[in-house]
């Protein structure tokens, strides 16, 4: 990183108020195929990750050991943070004919910003490796909700640290936060409903509320009409989003970036829906 990025990033400091250093972090001894694949399609490019840390509201002392202020290191955490809101931003192809949603449902998610999707949230990290990520509701009514993402997702010995998955999480733990926005009960479990039960094998599971493509137009995804027909779950969000990563997206996305995400769709279908298994990546569209 040179001066100039290493004092921009620095500024947030000031910014945010000065904050401890995190303690223990994950390993950053290397990236996975998929987020070098993928970094490579754009290097360090850093009017893009000097946008991304404010649009999802990161705070320096969360990452302050962890890339904070060696952003073009793709092996620490920050680094792959932004790699993989980079995938989401620019990655998708956005055909209304094939699409389960457009490229502004999804940064809409992700973000931090408030809008019809969830209210205000920022994106923070744990050392947890029991979870891919978690969401917690703001305590205060001036306090903010935050999206924590955990050590399997950038740990590169586990198959889900990958741009797509890491985004993908994005989508999901953004949708427990839409569901505390408008006061939906999802279950006690995590913000899932106990299992096994049904067609789910883990405790934790989710309905899968089929619709068909082009059923939401693009920006409407936060839609519902209080039923089964107009409805998103956090685990559905996740599966439809990874499987647009995998089928629908630019012609230069990395093919290890669309295989990891199809894995880890598919594997999220199988196991935890109870009307299961929902949609898999390849399967014909639109039904």
């Amino acid at each position: 990183m040179n001066l100039k990025q290493g004092i921009a990033l620095m500024s947030s400091v000031l910014a945010f108020g000065l904050a401890t250093e995190a303690g223990a972090v994950c390993t950053q001894t290397t990236a996975s195929n998929a987020d070098r694949a993928l970094w490579n399609t754009h290097g360090c490019w850093q009017d893009f990750f000097l946008w991304q840390y404010q649009a999802y509201g990161l705070r320096s002392g969360d990452w302050s050991n962890r890339g904070w202020n060696d952003a073009c290191n793709v092996n620490l955490e920050f680094p792959k943070h932004w790699n993989a809101s980079y995938l989401l931003t620019y990655g998708m192809l956005d055909n209304w004919d094939q699409s389960f949603h457009g490229t502004e449902d999804y940064r809409a998610t992700a973000e931090a910003r408030s809008s019809n999707f969830h209210d205000s949230l920022y994106h923070s990290i744990t050392d947890r490796t029991d979870v891919f990520g978690t969401f917690t509701p703001r305590f205060w009514p001036w306090d903010t909700d935050r999206v924590e993402t955990a050590c399997p997702l950038y740990n590169p010995n586990v198959s889900n640290s990958n741009p797509g998955s890491r985004a993908g999480d994005y989508m999901h733990e953004g949708w427990h936060a839409y569901f505390d926005k408008y006061n939906f009960d999802n279950g006690n479990t995590g913000g899932h409903r106990p299992g096994p039960q049904g067609a789910c094998t883990i405790n934790g599971c989710d309905y899968f509320y089929f619709h068909g493509i082009s059923k939401y137009v693009f920006g409407a995804m936060w839609e519902n009409n209080g039923t089964a027909s107009r409805f998103h779950s956090p685990n559905q969000v996740q599966v439809e989003f990874l499987c647009d990563v995998a089928d629908q997206s630019q012609w230069w996305i990395p093919l290890s970036v669309r295989q990891t995400a199809a894995a880890d769709a598919n594997g999220r279908a199988a196991s935890r829906f109870i009307n299961g298994p929902g949609y898999t990546c390849g399967s014909p569209r639109p039904w």
